[in-house]
């Protein structure tokens, strides 16, 4: 079953839309787990008051999620999920189970959601502070993107909002009255994990020091090719057979990849390391990580 994950402007509808899909996938007999800052009975104000506040808070939404997933549950996540490169990470996650993946968009205009908010109860209401901080960090989804599709886009504030939300109801369940619906196909189909099967995994002992010979492999072809360039971007990155090349249009310094580097090793090891699989693969999911957050 799929990971669902909205995503949208601070009140913007995303609760009544996550909570809908839950509703109707346990009228039909599913299991279904809808996660949120709510169910970590967290504070919104307080989670997302710093950055270090609401990248705890992204950790525990993320963590409870790939604990979650499974072939039989669907996991709707509840969330602002504003960063491209952590609707890539939770990609990954859905990518690693071999399970589906949708993106779920509530788009309104910035004057109806700060309304929204303003009739909130006041105890379910963003601070203007909070608000304001976290509606000028959202990067809206594109479906161009493979982390962003198949993706649905709702409009809360329109007309026809309810012939919106039960097409894309129809569409992230599965339902087959959702023929007319170009993405139903899309998200009914599994991801599935870039490593062959027959790859044996790395083991505990060796992994840290494999994934990070891999990502210094990375780095030096970035570093070699922008050295090429006359210190200018590096363009096209070769990274070798059975690796898509980087392309990067800006210069890249060595700390800002040392840093991106320390923080994908941190997020690859703390997944099952069958999941890696291999030197190979964790070269591809760092040029995969690149790509995503330096783009």
């Amino acid at each position: 079953m799929p990971l669902v994950v909205l995503c949208g402007q601070p009140s913007s509808a995303k609760s009544t839309v996550a909570t809908a899909i839950e509703q109707r996938l346990r009228s039909q007999g599913h299991e279904a787990i809808l996660i949120s800052e709510d169910t970590l009975h967290q504070d919104k104000n307080v989670a997302y008051k710093d950055s270090t506040s609401e990248k705890r808070l992204r950790g525990g939404l993320k963590a409870t999620a790939d604990r979650s997933l499974s072939k039989h549950t669907t996991v709707i996540l509840d969330s602002i999920n504003a960063i491209k490169g952590y609707r890539y990470e939770l990609w990954c996650l859905a990518r690693a189970a071999g399970t589906r993946y949708c993106v779920v968009h509530c788009d309104v205009p910035m004057e109806t959601a700060q309304e929204w908010n303003l009739a909130r109860d006041p105890a379910q209401a963003y601070s203007q502070a909070v608000f304001d901080d976290l509606a000028s960090r959202f990067e809206r989804p594109d479906a161009r993107n493979r982390w962003d599709k198949p993706l649905y886009t709702i409009h809360p504030a329109s007309e026809n909002f309810s012939t919106q939300l039960q097409e894309t109801i129809l569409a992230v369940t599965g339902s087959s009255e959702a023929k007319g619906n170009a993405h139903a196909a899309s998200v009914s189909s599994e991801l599935v994990p870039t490593s062959a099967t027959s790859n044996p995994s790395l083991s505990a002992t060796n992994l840290l020091h494999e994934v990070d010979k891999a990502a210094q492999e990375v780095i030096s072809a970035v570093n070699d090719a922008q050295t090429a360039a006359a210190g200018g971007p590096a363009g096209r990155v070769s990274l070798g057979p059975g690796i898509d090349p980087l392309m990067l249009q800006e210069q890249v310094t060595m700390p800002e990849l040392r840093r991106h580097k320390r923080a994908f090793i941190k997020l690859a090891t703390k997944i099952d390391n069958n999941r890696v699989q291999s030197a190979q693969n964790a070269k591809r999911m760092f040029a995969d990580y690149l790509q995503t957050t330096l783009n």
